[in-house]
């Protein structure tokens, strides 16, 4: 019987190309999306799973409290592993590793631009499962000039176990190993990886002794089995009070954090790796939006089959009149769907091998696809078969069966008066919601990323390059400022720890001298000089900006703190500190946590953007501190920008001939800050148009039934005179009537949802009533286009045809 089934069936295709055809279309563009939803959700829900003690992984991570609020932070200072050990002495496996994005290695007079380098203690495989190929971590992590490449790496440079090489040329190296890459699912990345004992305060260019320097370091435990985490939460209350000073005791909490949270909490801004943190309700969205599609492509299925019923009819007409029982007639066409699901699941593998290459960049995600080596894989590929198979074959194989055989043997079938009529107007209300929320949704996203290019962020961004500084000599550094300023093209120059907008920002605390460390506020630190206002249009509220003698002043080391400094605080800062005008802060004192500095306030400026806007403007200090000077701001003419930039190279490479040169626009690094949101909306587009895409599909099948149904009732109509617009407009008003019913329900929904979306980003756009019209708009013409089309064929075709039976 099944094999009769099964040639049946592939009859039934071949006499029915177009349908078939369209079904395979819709349901493999459906699918195929429904499996790249999939991949990507199974890679995100992946990372680090491939440590053996995964489970009993955690990161420390610290909690600064103050009077604005609890600022999250997964980054320890130098010091804590060392201690952590000797308090701990229950839990040996603990490791700690310094991050540092980017930096430079020189070898054979040669220098090549190196990304993540970690700096590792002895004990980091112990709790890290990355695969080691050669050397001896436990051993040369330990000692101060150790490296491990990575196998990648070691290609691209043609460096080798044994040869040595500068890393920004301050402190040489040893290649001891090789290591493989880690894997794209981990959230820790490294190309190198230097001997912990090697980050010094000449590398460094601070003490890496001070509790009160993160630098970007990371630590790691494994707890034993026999020790819970709320015993070692409960414990680093001691351990706080035994190592920080009374008041930065009371404020700092460490915690522990399961390491299969570390991927999904984008609290923690500073991560040890490339790899974007992803809330989980991301992950909930993309299996929702999976799910849609998949319903989508049943749904154009479904209608594509009550379509093509009245082709089948007499076929089952003669099979009941033979004795077939409905249950015979459901499973063959039951098996007639799994068939094309079978084959339309073939087609989206081979579609999903051609696009993944195309994602992965586009992404920037290496996401695997092992199909036979991945048992989640084709758990869910035989789910999603028979899921497809009941959703799309079900109700079609019901009402083909049990058509009456005598009205089809007299050409008289109709579905009228059942449940069937009210059924597929839902399924098409369904399309019509979907469609219109993902329309909607685009639009908005669209919007917030025009408001992200259009905002101002407070400051100029226009041709203004940065430049990594290697030393903040201040000898060196003015003499680099004299030759860059002595081309025309250049407007003015500026060295500060970074742009206003930008990572580079020293996370302290601070108060009002008059008030106290108990008002003690988070603020970020920006040291910057004088000729950073002009440099980035800083403008300026209440006072003044830093003079020349401050600048002398900031760099005699000889004077006291309280007379070396003075500050330029943000409006943000003004109001936490609670003045109530910009003037009312001027000459108060202030104290900040960067090396406990105490001086007057000089000026109050705008605010402006230190971090993308999905954060709201954070209090800022700006100071006067040469030794924390990494980065030259240069601000030059947009005619002249080749010319300009070699000029910079050639000063550079005289100034500084042993290190390497590199350069960013400001604007391109501003625009990097929402690569996120660009991929969401062009996503947007992408999945909206293969949800309308598959929808015509299916409303061209209903309206195709729609016309069989009503071939005698037109032809009637057309011997009686009516046109082909009065056909046309039979089969248009109910399909409008659907369309603005789904809007009913879209509408409500589509906001609730984009507002909650929204509600990520500090500064965004109010939802305006144009996008949920302009979903409406686009809705109705698709609708009134795909039925336009049958309709018109349908209101042509010779009357005579279809009365040919009466």
């Amino acid at each position: 019987m099944i094999r009769n089934y099964l040639l049946l069936a592939f009859r039934n295709f071949a006499r029915n190309k177009n349908y078939t055809l369209l079904n395979i279309l819709g349901l493999s563009v459906g699918i195929t999306s429904c499996i790249i939803l999939f991949l990507l959700i199974l890679h995100e829900s992946s990372f680090d799973k491939f440590h053996h003690q995964y489970d009993r992984i955690y990161r420390v991570v610290r909690e600064d409290k103050s009077a604005s609020g609890i600022v999250h932070e997964a980054v320890t200072p130098y010091p804590f592993g060392a201690a952590f050990r000797q308090d701990f002495t229950d839990i040996p496996l603990a490791t700690q590793f310094h991050y540092q994005d980017e930096g430079y290695i020189a070898i054979r007079d040669e220098k090549h631009r190196v990304e993540e380098t970690l700096f590792a203690d002895s004990l980091f495989f112990d709790v890290f499962d990355f695969e080691v190929l050669s050397g001896n971590p436990r051993k040369d992590l330990a000692e101060p000039n150790k490296a491990f490449l990575t196998t990648s790496l070691a290609t691209k440079l043609n460096i080798g176990v044994g040869d040595k090489f500068k890393l920004n040329n301050k402190i040489d190296l040893e290649v001891v190993g090789l290591l493989q890459d880690p894997p794209p699912n981990s959230h820790i990345h490294f190309t190198m990886m230097v001997s912990l004992p090697s980050f010094t305060k000449e590398f460094f260019g601070w003490p890496v002794d001070r509790w009160g320097l993160n630098s970007a370091g990371f630590s790691y435990i494994v707890l034993p089995e026999k020790i819970s985490v709320d015993q070692v939460n409960s414990r680093f209350k001691d351990f706080v009070k035994k190592y920080y000073d009374p008041e930065e005791a009371e404020r700092n909490t460490y915690l522990l954090q399961p390491l299969s949270e570390t991927h999904f909490d984008t609290r923690y801004r500073v991560t040890p790796g490339s790899a974007a943190n992803v809330e989980i309700t991301d992950l909930i969205v993309l299996g929702v939006l999976a799910s849609f599609i998949l319903i989508i492509a049943c749904i154009n299925f479904i209608n594509l089959a009550t379509a093509l019923a009245v082709k089948k009819s007499k076929e089952i007409g003669i099979r009941k009149t033979l004795g077939a029982k409905r249950g015979q007639l459901t499973m063959y066409f039951l098996s007639e769907t799994f068939l094309l699901i079978i084959a339309t699941v073939i087609i989206s593998l081979c579609l999903v091998e051609w696009i993944l290459p195309w994602l992965r960049g586009f992404l920037e995600k290496d996401i695997q696809f092992n199909l036979f080596s991945n048992p989640s894989l084709l758990l869910f590929l035989v789910a999603l078969i028979i899921v497809a198979t009941l959703l799309s074959g079900f109700y079609p194989a019901v009402i083909l069966s049990g058509f009456d055989p005598v009205a089809v043997l007299k050409n008289k079938i109709t579905v009228k008066g059942s449940s069937g009529a009210f059924v597929r107007r839902m399924l098409v209300i369904f399309q019509f919601v979907i469609a219109q929320m993902m329309i909607v949704g685009m639009l908005i996203v669209t919007d917030q990323m025009n408001f992200f290019h259009s905002a101002p962020l407070g400051f100029a961004t226009e041709a203004i390059v940065n430049v990594p500084l290697p030393d903040n000599d201040p000898e060196l550094l003015n003499n680099f400022r004299t030759r860059l300023e002595s081309n025309p093209a250049i407007k003015h120059v500026s060295f500060a720890v970074g742009a206003p907008t930008s990572d580079a920002n020293i996370g302290t605390g601070f108060f009002l001298m008059e008030k106290g460390p108990d008002e003690n506020y988070g603020v970020s630190v920006k040291t910057v000089d004088v000729h950073y206002k002009d440099t980035y249009g800083i403008k300026l509220l209440a006072g003044r900006w830093f003079n020349e003698s401050e600048e002398k002043a900031a760099m005699d080391t000889t004077l006291k703190n309280d007379v070396r400094y003075s500050v330029v605080i943000n409006e943000a800062a003004a109001k936490t500190l609670g003045f109530f005008s910009a003037e009312e802060a001027l000459d108060k004192r202030v104290h900040i946590g960067l090396n406990d500095i105490a001086a007057p306030i000089v000026g109050v400026a705008e605010d402006f953007h230190i971090t993308s806007l999905r954060s709201k403007i954070d209090p800022v200090v700006m100071i006067i501190y040469p030794g924390l000077y990494y980065d030259a701001g240069i601000a030059i003419e947009s005619t002249k920008m080749p010319e300009t930039i070699d000029h910079i190279k050639k000063t550079w490479t005289e100034l500084f001939p042993g290190d390497y040169f590199d350069y960013e626009f400001l604007d391109k690094h501003l625009e990097n800050l929402y690569r996120a949101e660009k991929r969401q909306l062009i996503l947007f587009r992408v999945f909206s148009g293969i949800s309308i895409f598959i929808g015509c599909l299916g409303l061209l099948g209903l309206v195709s039934f729609m016309a069989n149904q009503k071939l005698k009732e037109i032809g009637v109509r057309k011997v009686f005179g009516a046109s082909v617009p009065s056909i046309l407009m039979i089969f248009s008003v109910e399909f409008v009537r659907l369309v603005f019913i789904a809007f009913a329900i879209a509408a409500p929904l589509s906001y609730f949802l984009m507002d909650k979306w929204l509600q990520n980003f500090e500064y965004h756009i109010a939802i305006h009533w144009s996008v949920f019209l302009a979903g409406l708009i686009v809705t109705t013409l698709i609708a009134l286009i795909t039925v336009g089309y049958r309709s018109i064929r349908a209101g042509m075709a010779n009357p005579i045809e279809s009365l040919r039976a009466e």
